[in-house]
């Protein structure tokens, strides 16, 4: 593992996926062992036999098939007008081929020209950054100048997920206990309340979006965005950023959402905003959630090998996919979703919720059209 101050990481550990590897050996360790049972306990082989045969079985009969996207708190999507549906309908079908190991955020990043003369005036956005790791591990990869926004102080408002629960204003401050342990445990430091760049080609902007994405721009006139990286997790926010960069983008311009999984949420922003400037894209990844890679970043190894043990202990007890048994929505995912996705979604210790599409056309953006 490759120490957290060390500048220029290369492309091929960018994805910080060490946590997800151990979590895919303990579910081999568990498998090889209740298969060892079996062999001594050939009851036991009768049991799951009858097991598996059951649940294969309920898949067939099941109606609510494609009514939910493939995480354990999605609403029933029928709430939605049919273009909504549809538009979700079509991004799952298109997300599909585009699943990857890793985050998108990094991959993506991994994969932009490296800065010449001729680009050095595109702008690498990432919003809402926590202690700053997705921006600085962004400026590794990539080679250049990354922005990164947030207020420090926690969410701008109530984030409603779903119909399920709320993240209520002002949580994911640095000074929350947690935050203050990986700010230890990473070698961060701050200064006036705002995190340092650690050797890396970043700039922190301090406050809420809603008041210096605007001025931030006006400052930087005709500069077109190249990366926009979205994790300020609210409807809102999303969409007021979206709105406030719309002059921005470009043809090629990469847009990352870490939470676009969520139909009242980045999802739903993004629908209702290239529905209303009829903007054409592609997607390109669908993977981790950047908030995974923080762990990886710790300095001390014995540390590190804690939080990944801790994180897969978590992952167990918390059953998520795996053993909530009493919940509705548990026996909608095993019964409704793709074994595509449940592979998918089984394969690692944390959420794959992030996204990432290109902008193929300006749609009525495109000032050539006006």
């Amino acid at each position: 593992m490759v120490d957290s101050g060390t500048v220029g990481r290369t492309h091929q550990t960018a994805d910080r996926t060490s946590l997800h590897r151990l979590w895919k050996t303990v579910l081999a360790v568990i498998a090889v062992t209740l298969a060892v049972a079996c062999y001594f306990a050939p009851v036991l082989l009768i049991a799951v036999g009858i097991l598996v045969a059951l649940l294969l079985c309920a898949r067939l009969m099941y109606r609510d098939r494609d009514r939910y996207i493939p995480n354990l708190y999605a609403r029933d999507v029928r709430l939605y007008d049919d273009a909504y549906q549809e538009f979700i309908a079509t991004t799952l079908r298109e997300i599909r081929r585009c699943r990857i190991a890793g985050h998108p955020l990094l991959w993506e990043a991994a994969r932009l020209p490296k800065r010449t003369s001729d680009n050095s005036g595109e702008l690498l956005l990432d919003l809402g950054v926590w202690i700053g790791w997705s921006t600085r591990l962004t400026a590794d990869a990539t080679g250049r100048t990354v922005y990164g926004f947030d207020t420090f102080s926690g969410l701008v408002e109530d984030w409603q997920i779903e119909d399920q629960f709320v993240i209520k204003q002002g949580t994911f401050s640095l000074s929350d206990p947690l935050a203050q342990r990986f700010i230890r445990d990473t070698g961060v430091s701050l200064s006036d309340g705002v995190p340092a760049a650690l050797g890396r080609d970043v700039h922190y902007v301090k406050g809420s979006t809603y008041d210096t994405l605007a001025p931030f721009l006006a400052q930087r006139p005709g500069a077109p965005i190249r990366l926009f990286h979205m994790d300020l997790d609210t409807y809102d926010s999303c969409l007021h950023a979206l709105e406030t960069c719309k002059e921005r983008f470009v043809e090629g311009s990469i847009l990352v959402f870490d939470e676009y999984l969520v139909t009242n949420g980045e999802l739903r922003a993004f629908f209702e905003f290239q529905n209303r400037y009829g903007l054409e894209f592609r997607y390109r990844a669908w993977g981790l959630e950047v908030g995974e890679m923080n762990a990886a970043m710790v300095t001390t190894r014995w540390k590190r090998a804690t939080y990944y043990l801790a994180a897969v202990a978590i992952h167990l007890l918390d059953g998520r996919y795996l053993w909530k048994i009493f919940s509705r929505r548990f026996w909608r995912f095993w019964l409704g979703a793709p074994v595509g996705d449940i592979a998918f979604m089984l394969g690692a210790a944390g959420l794959r919720k992030s996204v990432s599409l290109e902008i193929t056309g300006l749609g009525t953006l495109d000032p050539t059209r006006r």
